[in-house]
């Protein structure tokens, strides 16, 4: 399979309905569920990229997958963060697997922050408690 991107200005929320249509007459939970966030992601204003673990993408699809600037991606790139690979003397491949993986890895990163200063703010507050 190649990339596909679905870009949601280019999508009726006609098209939309239909999908939700389709979708909600479907008895497999799997495609159903997927078709739902197919329609949910492009009306919320992102588009859609499609593509295989295998794929790999250009710097400018990976740099827009993840919302950063190429030259932050390449930052992240040369860093050793996201494996590539380099076509011709200097372009650089990303596959969809390693960007995923990166994703994912970020994604817990940010996670594991939030839950340390939650724990934080409530350890203050309650040794403010304690001391009132």
């Amino acid at each position: 399979m190649s990339t596909l991107t679905v870009p949601s200005s280019a999508t009726p929320e006609e098209t939309l309905a239909e999908i939700d249509a389709f979708a909600s007459s479907l008895k497999n939970d799997t495609v159903r569920e997927a078709l739902e966030a197919f329609a949910r992601t492009l009306r919320s204003g992102n588009d859609l990229v499609m593509a295989s673990p295998d794929d790999a993408v250009t710097t400018s699809a990976a740099a827009k997958i993840l919302g950063v600037s190429r030259a932050h991606l390449y930052k992240v790139l040369d860093s050793g963060a996201i494996p590539f690979t380099v076509v011709g003397k200097r372009d650089r491949r990303i596959s969809m697997a390693d960007l995923r993986a990166f994703v994912e890895k970020t994604e817990n990163v940010r996670k594991s922050a939030a839950h340390a200063a939650a724990r934080r703010r409530e350890n203050r507050a309650r040794a403010l408690d304690e001391m009132g």
